[in-house]
């Protein structure tokens, strides 16, 4: 199953009633006639003035309610790893959003459509016309464009969207834990205490997450990001402290540990192509 898909659903019968088990989060761009969405405790309208995002893991039935014989939807499919994804990438910026007491979680959110929806929409028709030429990254800007933007405006309800099991939320913390401090020399009894775990299930989670080790995964990360600063031209001297080496001898054991050659010679390789 892809992290991302864009669907155009058309329809032109009277009524459609429909049980379905959503396998993956749903943003539902109503463009003509009505749906109508059952849940266990709740129930929702959506018409063309407004669109919709649907969590995954949720059974529910939906209604279908052409207009003038018409019933359009334009639907961007996504992930819980896509939702994790935007979390951990924009941490500092949900981090300034003041909390909400007692924040309810919501299986569904509908808003109305404003003039940037509008046309962030005719932008997302462009990438599904031609959605084998465009990667995969580029669909995820688009999801990430709409969620910063319904972050800004609507802070409380996205926040409210956030992934419900405890299994997945876990997962979340630790890929936040991890990822903010790649270069901070955390030991792995730190970043477990961070995660509120212990030492041996943070490594068996961490596993799941990234299939590697930790010190595998740490290492790999720092040298990607040494690798660019590189190829930008910067001192290799100052290269190391950037990214979390206490000193240079060590950091040029690890690079040429996996790029083969030292900083230095890397660099004055692709100075020369």
């Amino acid at each position: 199953m892809k992290t991302f898909s864009i669907h155009h659903y058309v329809s032109d019968l009277k009524a459609v009633k429909s049980k379905i088990f959503l396998s993956q989060n749903i943003i539902s761009f109503l463009e003509q006639g009505e749906k109508i969405v059952h849940y266990a405790d709740s129930k929702t309208t959506i018409t063309s003035d407004h669109f919709a995002i649907l969590s995954s893991g949720n059974c529910l039935i939906t209604e279908k309610l052409p207009v003038n014989n018409d019933y359009r939807s334009f639907m961007l499919f996504f992930d819980n790893a896509a939702l994790m994804n935007f979390f951990v990438k924009y941490t500092t910026i949900i981090s300034e959003i003041s909390p909400k007491p007692n924040r309810i979680k919501k299986p569904f959110l509908v808003f109305e459509k404003d003039a940037i929806i509008r046309n962030y929409i005719d932008s997302l028709k462009l990438v599904q016309l031609k959605q084998e030429s465009f990667s995969d990254k580029i669909i995820e800007l688009k999801f990430e464009e709409l969620m910063l933007h319904l972050l800004e405006k609507y802070p409380d309800e996205i926040l409210s969207f956030q992934l419900k099991n405890q299994e997945e939320n876990s997962d979340y913390n630790i890929r936040k834990a991890v990822e903010l401090n790649i270069t901070n020399n955390l030991t792995l009894e730190e970043l477990a205490f961070l995660c509120h775990t212990s030492v041996s299930t943070f490594k068996r989670k961490f596993v799941k997450l990234y299939s590697s080790t930790p010190s595998q995964y740490f290492l790999h990360q720092k040298m990607d990001m040494a690798k660019a600063l590189l190829l930008k031209n910067e001192n290799p001297s100052e290269v190391f402290y950037k990214i979390g080496y206490e000193n240079h001898s060590s950091f040029s054991k690890s690079f040429k540990q996996i790029y083969g050659i030292s900083p230095k010679q890397f660099q004055l390789q692709n100075l020369i192509i």
